[in-house]
């Protein structure tokens, strides 16, 4: 963390008084994202008190467990460390508030095991949104043809897609219901976009109710 250094800056009456604390940065430390910076100062409060035997002990019992990999020297999150153990060393640092139960509790009285919360990290990607679809570069007039042919089809149907098609085919407006066509796809996007809200699936009422009282799923 940034040291805080106080100066003193004269007043008219010649007085003293204490300026802004002017923040200095520390060069050469990266520092770890708040949920590991947590752990990160809660570990050096504890050795700062309790000494490199206490260190050793932690490095042992959480060996696999990557939340601690700070303790290694060969970490990027290591420098910060001891740069807070000093910090608690000389008083320069405010103690991290202590949870109700020590996760350390497996150092202090190896009988009982500690009890770390494990943080969620989703593994797969969240899914698309359903309903969104960035329009081609094309002139608003073009675009309003292709949204509007869109809502129609997906109103009547593929017989009113064929019917267009038979139509219109000299068209040049309508060329984007060609399958070559490079607004085909952003075209047929649309098309099921609209049919899902025009004609919603019957389950759909209930899916939607599970999500709201499920969010987690």
């Amino acid at each position: 963390m940034p040291s805080i250094d106080v100066q003193q800056a004269p007043i008219e009456d010649g007085n003293v008084e204490e300026a802004p604390p002017v923040v200095k940065s520390t060069v050469g430390i990266i520092y770890p994202p708040p949920e590991v910076r947590n752990i990160v100062d809660k570990t050096a409060s504890f050795v700062a008190r309790n000494g490199p035997e206490f260190e050793n002990r932690i490095r042992q019992n959480e060996v696999n467990n990557p939340k601690f990999n700070f303790l290694q020297p060969t970490d990027a999150y290591h420098a910060y460390y001891q740069y807070k153990v000093n910090e608690f060393k000389e008083g320069k640092a405010l103690e991290p508030q202590a949870p109700k139960q020590s996760q350390y509790l497996g150092v202090l009285r190896p009988q009982e095991t500690p009890k770390i919360v494990e943080i969620f990290v989703p593994k797969d990607p969240p899914p698309e949104y359903e309903f969104m679809c960035d329009p081609p570069s094309i002139s608003a007039f073009d675009l309003d043809v292709v949204k509007l042919t869109a809502q129609f089809v997906a109103r009547n149907g593929r017989q009113f897609l064929t019917t267009v098609m038979q139509k219109e085919q000299k068209n040049f407006l309508f060329d984007f219901l060609r399958p070559q066509h490079s607004l085909f796809t952003y075209f047929t996007k649309l098309v099921e976009q609209y049919t899902k809200i025009l004609i919603p699936p019957k389950n759909l009422k209930e899916k939607l109710t599970k999500e709201v009282n499920h969010p987690k799923e």
